[in-house]
């Protein structure tokens, strides 16, 4: 405290001092007696200190009244980093994060500099907001104050970069940071796991191990998980492979984070060997284990083992039953997955979003396509909202039928509750109207999409190359290669497909040399069917 405040501290009451100290740290006192000491300090003429209006606007805020705390901090003529950052927290605290910036840019405006209390605080909001410009500035001030040296900073800044996915600046913060620890360390390798960055997960690795950190379970449990939800399923094999021959002993969440990674690669064998280890370790009462082993099986086309697991399972959840559904109709066997379903709901069980999406789509993709118009029908009247994976999921069913009343309904469900901006769900409706003879409704959905991947590119060529539209396919494709997108071998096939439908024999060889020769996509059956090698001609 400085020797200018005490004098001003000497003319207010000791009770009232020590009620501040209490109240802006606990919650004991009341919000009247907050008032009450608010009345005698403004009596007291001492309400412009620095010290005592933090204190003051500190315990207003303990009861959420951040007008009242606001008004205080704005009643002082030449208020301090400490008076801001009292507000500042408070509002932090309370997930109040746009307020938070807003008294920040207040404070910036008065010339003050933010010190290392309130920095960590401004960088935990934009991580919230996902606002990395306001982060990037913040950061720039504290760069400019010579305070990015500071370990907690350092901290909040690295933690902000990774929570608004800018890799590349975590990494610069990353390595000048002076205090690394495994949780810092973490974070950064599942960061490169979700982007798929296998050799960088490795060189950090290694980095740990000669700085003497050593990565726990929850670190490869992270990795493993990264991995695996961004596609990458091989690398979280090999991730899982290294973790063993470590010596770490994979846990639950370890085995439900590895097991989706191993279906998709198909590799039996190894999921085999993964039921084995749980068996060992008496993880099989666990729900989300249970749940991944079915989905690994289902995967890797091993129905005796889907079933197997299901049935020694001693309860029903609804997680396993999902499992279960889905694992069937993967398998072809839509009707035992009609009837399961059927029991579920007789039993009463919560069925949620992905219980129906999953029957659904399961119906769809095996010539079942009334059965999911009429179970769509059924989810609405059970009021359970379908969201962006169940309109991608029962969309196919309307085309298969071309039940376009039902597609339009869907469609106009789509705009209704704001799905229209998924590109999955953009897909499927364009291929949905394709299907149903309406290719002009396709080109529309198609225009209105601010996003737009591969797939639906792919959409639109197929639709066009079903009506035998061979030009609009080759515009289209050559729209496609203005972008930054790469055409894969489905947009060959539809090209190739409409070329061949209408005689254009030269156009069809170009695009042929041009898959393999620029593209370096291997040319298959479904490319070679277009090709007639008798004739040399496109069929």
């Amino acid at each position: 405290m400085t020797k200018q405040v005490l004098p001003l501290i000497e003319k207010i009451p000791q009770s009232i001092l020590g009620f501040l100290e209490s109240s802006s740290s606990l919650w004991s006192s009341s919000l009247s007696k907050t008032a009450q000491a608010h009345a005698r300090i403004l009596k007291s003429g001492v309400q412009n200190d620095g010290y005592i209006s933090a204190k003051l606007i500190a315990s207003y805020s303990n009861y959420n009244c951040f007008n009242d705390a606001d008004l205080i901090l704005q009643s002082i003529p030449d208020p301090t980093v400490y008076s801001f950052s009292s507000l500042i927290y408070a509002l932090t605290k309370a997930k109040l994060f746009s307020q938070s910036i807003g008294v920040f840019s207040r404070m910036f405006s008065h010339g003050l500099i933010p010190d290392t209390h309130v920095l960590p605080n401004l960088f935990k909001v934009c991580a919230e907001l996902s606002a990395f410009k306001a982060g990037k500035q913040i950061h720039c001030v504290a760069c400019v104050s010579g305070l990015d040296v500071d370990a907690f900073v350092q901290g909040s800044l690295f933690h902000m970069y990774m929570r608004c996915g800018r890799m590349s600046d975590a990494r610069k913060v990353f390595d000048r940071m002076s205090d690394r620890d495994v949780v810092t360390c973490s974070a950064l390798i599942c960061g490169y796991a979700r982007k798929g960055c296998l050799d960088e997960v490795v060189r950090i690795l290694s980095e740990m191990e000669k700085s003497g950190i050593e990565p726990n379970i929850v670190s490869w449990n992270g990795i493993l998980s990264g991995f695996n939800r961004s596609g990458y399923h091989r690398e979280a094999v090999i991730m899982f492979q290294k973790m063993h021959s470590l010596g770490f002993c994979p846990d639950q969440v370890t085995v439900s984070s590895v097991l989706p990674s191993v279906g998709d690669s198909e590799m039996l064998n190894m999921g085999r060997q993964i039921h084995g280890y749980v068996i060992k370790q008496g993880l099989l009462k666990d729900k989300c284990v249970i749940s991944a082993m079915i989905d690994m099986y289902g995967k890797t086309g091993h129905v005796y083992g889907i079933i197997k697991l299901f049935d020694e399972f001693e309860m029903m959840e609804t997680g396993v039953c999902n499992a279960y559904i889905t694992g069937l109709s993967r398998n072809g066997l839509v009707d035992k997955a009609l009837e399961m379903f059927g029991l579920f709901k007789e039993k009463k069980m919560e069925l949620n979003v992905v219980s129906w999406t999953s029957i659904i789509a399961g119906c769809a993709q095996n010539g079942k396509d009334i059965e999911a118009l009429e179970l769509f029908r059924e989810m609405q009247v059970a009021g359970v909202k379908p969201n962006r994976v169940t309109i991608p999921s029962m969309l196919p069913a309307c085309g298969n039928i071309a039940a376009l009343g039902h597609g339009r309904s869907t469609h106009g469900f789509a705009v209704r509750v704001h799905l229209l901006d998924d590109v999955h769900v953009g897909s499927a409706l364009i291929d949905m109207y394709a299907k149903c003879g309406r290719i002009n409704m396709s080109q529309i959905v198609f225009n209105m999409m601010p996003t737009k991947n591969l797939v639906c590119w792919n959409s639109l060529m197929n639709g066009y190359s079903m009506h035998g539209k061979a030009k609009e396919v080759m515009s289209i494709f050559e729209s496609l290669m203005r972008t930054r997108l790469k055409p894969d071998f489905i947009s060959f096939t539809s090209l190739l497909s409409a070329c061949g439908q209408v005689g254009l024999t030269d156009e069809g060889w170009k695009y042929f040399s041009m898959m393999s020769e620029e593209y370096g996509i291997k040319p298959r059956l479904e490319h070679y069917s277009c090709m007639t090698p008798a004739s040399g001609e496109l069929c």
